[in-house]
């Protein structure tokens, strides 16, 4: 219940109007994975999230409604910060766990639980984070998913874990290991957006700015591609990088 009510004021899309029961699953997927090809759009969002109210009270456990429930989450807290995204990263979670425990040989559950947990470490703060004992959680989950599929999401499992050998504070931070992790996601996935925007990060503090800048100019020429709401964020956040280096 409190996902459900989390879920609905965080994303204000609740609508009186929403089915007790939900669509045959087949249809309900369709339609949800459709919208998510549009989710910086207020009408595919408001879609979205009836299509998950729906589900959550109808299906509550199901790895179906978990891992898109954990993804939507996500997109959220990504984009948010402080209390905001700690609320929406802990929902992903959640989520995510749940998606695990539904069907734990499946990647989507195990990564989108890692970075659940992730955002929720930075928006309550990532020291706090390591003082609860997280960082061993969040191992855990990232580091099944990449035993599963590394390449999941254009190799995002890789992603997360080379950004975080970024975010971990001194004297656990290791902008080499970030380096090395980003470089072979990059390789492998020419077309990551976001790993060449961590990349760029890292090589910023290992004093390689050319190189860095040299790859942010890369995020903001590349052509959208197939998930161009990702892409958009993306490129904003190199955008604004450039102007600030």
């Amino acid at each position: 219940m409190r996902l459900t009510l989390l879920f609905v004021f965080s994303l204000a899309v609740a609508t009186a109007a929403s089915a007790q029961q939900s669509p045959p699953q087949q249809a309900w997927t369709t339609r949800f994975d459709e919208a998510w090809k549009h989710r910086d759009q207020p009408a595919a969002m408001k879609e979205i999230g009836a299509l998950l109210k729906a589900q959550v009270v109808s299906d509550p456990n199901s790895f179906e409604t978990n891992w898109r429930l954990a993804q939507v989450y996500i997109w959220n807290a990504n984009a948010a910060s402080g209390d905001q995204q700690a609320d929406l990263g802990l929902a992903g979670w959640e989520a995510g766990d749940k998606a695990i425990l539904a069907k734990p040989d499946d990647v989507r559950g195990h990564y989108l639980a890692g970075t659940g947990l992730g955002l929720y470490s930075e928006g309550i703060g990532i020291l706090q984070a390591l003082t609860k004992g997280l960082e061993g959680k969040f191992r855990q989950r990232i580091q099944a998913s990449l035993r599963i599929d590394k390449d999941y999401l254009d190799g995002a499992p890789q992603v997360v874990w080379g950004r975080y050998f970024y975010k971990l504070p001194w004297p656990k931070r290791n902008i080499g290991d970030s380096i090395k992790v980003l470089r072979a996601a990059v390789q492998g996935h020419p077309t990551n957006l976001r790993a060449k925007l961590y990349l760029a990060d890292s090589l910023l503090e290992d004093e390689k700015g050319a190189e860095a800048k040299k790859l942010m100019q890369e995020v903001m020429d590349a052509p959208a591609g197939e998930d161009q709401p990702e892409a958009k964020r993306v490129k904003d956040q190199a955008k604004k990088w450039l102007s600030e280096h």
